[in-house]
């Protein structure tokens, strides 16, 4: 079925700005340094204007010149405009160049490998997708030095529970190789870009693809090793993998691995979807992704689901039936089930489902104050008229007419489309949308270690699930591991989000805008540099026993409206501990405080810098049971523009980036000088933090 998205913002990615003034408050919290653009600027260039089209041309006519390479000679052949290649008896190299309307097919035996270089090839199909691999060991698309290539697939979205269709512009059911050090385009109008059931790896060539719905999808493996990437999805997600079983030859499927080049995805719904983990590793990388309204392709979603409807509602307070209806003598009720974590961590709705019914024509809801009342026709205290049922959608939204019990009905998308089910923790965040518009997500891990990422993305930045168990078997981890590389993210939620661990040991991250910035059970600063701006809280952890918070080593900075680190750990004196590396914390709104526990924190290294407003519940702050001994506190009035300046030995100034009337906490120290200056002889970094 298609499913469409109603609300889709079509505004713009993120570009990294050079140096300027600084940037405006991002919904309260203090202004972060001018890596990331902080407004709902989309970017995206027109399509024409990036070539995507060069190689459309008019009329049926073919100039397609197929040329013998190596391997099997003359295991081609063409009808009604099918080139199709099944005689090969060894591999096999052919080229392929000139204009063809039409479409290819490799359907050779399964113990052999065919290349296809590509040396200027335009490949236009409107009947059905443009190269289709049936059968063989590995296809390999190789787009020559010096040529440009384009495949265009024209066709109208097919019903991808149709076996007979494919869903790809290229599509194979064996391992597919794209690479070469020429140019290739992709552009698929309603559909997949590229997609193979088994394992796809790119490397080397300059490789455009803008798709309908998924951008690059390997069911077993999506592998990109080096090249220049763009990658586009108007609906779905730019690169995605569905298997996480144990392949015969022992390895794990579902892993995303970006291993080199340069990267740009553009995806309405989630950037990288990963049925097991993502792997972004090599200094070399680049990898820049825009979602959701950050990115100017977002558009209308078109995909197949489940045989089932969902019923969105604001409230759980009714029960409610449908009545699928033929006549008055053929007609039938079902009931719809509740879903109490169909969507956890969204609060503004409740989902309900029940199954699709092709056989009827009609169909009408009903909603009951009790459950008894459930495929009556009578004792109902709503119902709407009768619907036609409609497969381009999967939800229906029931709104509310104003303050009367009376109810529009409406066909509202999806309850999260390609995308997948968003998951995650319960938050408060009212921004989130319906469907999963994350940067990176994984099912299992994410691991970092290398490279350069930037992501604007509408839901969390990066978010690892441990919701849902593996086709192998095991029990999903849910962490994120950043050891290396350097992170950009802007986010209208969580920067760095592990339903499992969050553990951070190198690298340098930088959160210039989220809604909470690290979220995970459990959070692990060993090394590197983390920096983050939040509306809400800046570290959370979601653990109620135990350590939550841990901050060993490395170098931390928050700037938040929220709790700095807040820890809803039970556990006496263990919510966060602090055990070395430098803390930095403001907290800018006098609800909250810069170190926030249930039972209490311990400290017993390192040096924490804390300010927050005076009074309200800075008391928290203080909860160390050695708090005397190891901490100076003062009380300042500090201008926008000054300099916080401790000493404790050693000398750090903080820049303050907005007034405040302070209650300002040291940790490390129970005689730190503490005192304001108009400036300060060291060198700020990005944040206006000096070490002197």
């Amino acid at each position: 079925m298609k499913i469409k998205i109603i609300t889709v913002l079509l505004l713009t990615a993120l570009l990294l700005v050079s140096c300027s003034p600084t940037p405006p408050t991002i919904n309260g919290a203090a202004p972060p340094p001018s890596d990331l653009g902080t407004d709902d600027t989309a970017y995206g260039d027109k399509l024409e204007d990036i070539g995507a089209y060069d190689g459309i041309f008019d009329g049926d006519s073919s100039s397609l010149k197929v040329t013998y390479v190596s391997g099997t000679e003359g295991g081609f052949s063409v009808n009604d405009g099918v080139l199709t290649f099944s005689g090969i008896s060894e591999n096999s190299v052919y080229s392929l160049s000139g204009n063809h309307k039409g479409s290819i097919v490799v359907d050779i035996p399964e113990e052999y490998k065919l290349e296809l270089e590509l040396c200027g090839l335009s490949l236009i199909s409107e009947k059905t997708n443009a190269i289709t691999a049936l059968s063989g060991d590995e296809l390999k698309l190789t787009a020559k030095n010096g040529y440009e290539n384009y495949i265009y697939d024209k066709r109208e979205a097919i019903d991808e529970s149709d076996e007979s269709l494919y869903s790809g512009a290229i599509h194979s059911e064996i391992d597919l190789e794209i690479g070469g050090k020429g140019a290739l385009t992709v552009i698929s109008d309603n559909n997949n870009g590229i997609h193979t059931k088994d394992d796809l790896s790119v490397k080397n060539l300059t490789l455009l693809v803008c798709a309908k719905d998924n951008s690059l999808k390997g069911n077993d493996s999506v592998e990109i090793e080096s090249g220049s990437l763009t990658l586009i999805s108007t609906v779905g997600d730019g690169i995605k993998t569905t298997n996480s079983d144990i392949s015969e030859k022992g390895n794990q499927r579902g892993n995303v691995s970006i291993l080199g080049g340069e990267v740009s995805v553009y995806a309405a719904c989630d950037g990288i979807d990963a049925a097991y983990n993502v792997i972004v590793e090599d200094e070399s990388t680049l990898l820049n992704i825009y979602t959701d309204k950050y990115s100017n392709y977002s558009d209308t979603v078109t995909t197949v689901t489940e045989d089932i409807y969902y019923i969105r509602f604001s409230s759980k307070a009714y029960c409610y039936s449908v009545k699928y209806y033929n006549s008055d003598d053929d007609y039938e009720w079902v009931n719809a089930e509740y879903h109490s974590s169909l969507f956890a961590g969204r609060n503004t709705y409740y989902y309900y489902s029940f199954p699709k019914m092709a056989e009827y024509s009609k169909m009408q809801f009903f909603i009951y104050s009790g459950e008894d009342q459930l495929g009556q026709d009578e004792e109902y205290v709503a119902a709407s008229d009768y619907l036609t049922p409609n497969t381009m959608y999967d939800t229906f939204a029931l709104s509310s007419r104003g303050g009367s019990l009376g109810y529009s009905w409406t066909d509202y998308g999806r309850t999260d489309g390609p995308g997948g089910m968003g998951g995650g923790m319960s938050d408060g965040n009212t921004e989130k949308g319906d469907y999963s518009t994350k940067g990176i997500k994984a099912a299992n891990e994410i691991f970092v270690s290398g490279g350069t990422v930037n992501i604007k993305s509408y839901d969390d930045a990066i978010h690892a699930n441990s919701d849902v168990t593996p086709e192998n078997g095991s029990i999903p981890k849910g962490n994120v591991t950043v050891s290396g590389g350097k992170l950009t993210l802007y986010t209208n939620d969580d920067g760095l989000h592990a339903d499992g661990t969050l553990l951070i040991s190198g690298g340098e991250i930088s959160i210039t805008g989220s809604y909470e910035g690290a979220e995970g059970l459990n959070v692990r600063l060993v090394g590197g540099v983390l920096s983050i701006y939040s509306r809400d809280d800046g570290i959370n952890s979601t653990a109620t026993s135990g350590t939550g918070v841990s901050i060993e080593g490395g170098y931390l900075y928050i700037s938040c409206s929220g709790d700095g680190i807040d820890s809803n750990s039970r556990s006496s004196y263990k919510g966060i501990s602090f055990s070395g590396g430098t803390a930095v914390i403001l907290s800018s709104s006098g609800g909250n405080s810069a170190i926030d526990t249930e039972a209490g924190y311990e400290f017993t290294a390192g040096t924490v810098i804390a300010l927050m407003p005076r009074g309200g519940m800075s008391n928290e702050a203080t909860h160390c049971a050695s708090f005397s001994s190891i901490a100076t506190t003062a009380q300042l009035s500090l201008n926008e523009g000054d300099y916080l300046r401790v000493d404790t030995g050693s000398a750090v100034s903080v820049k303050m980036p907005y007034s405040l009337s302070a209650t300002v906490i040291v940790l490390g120290s129970s005689n730190a000088s503490i005192s304001q200056a108009n400036s300060c002889s060291g060198t700020p970094d990005a944040n206006g933090v000096a070490f002197e």
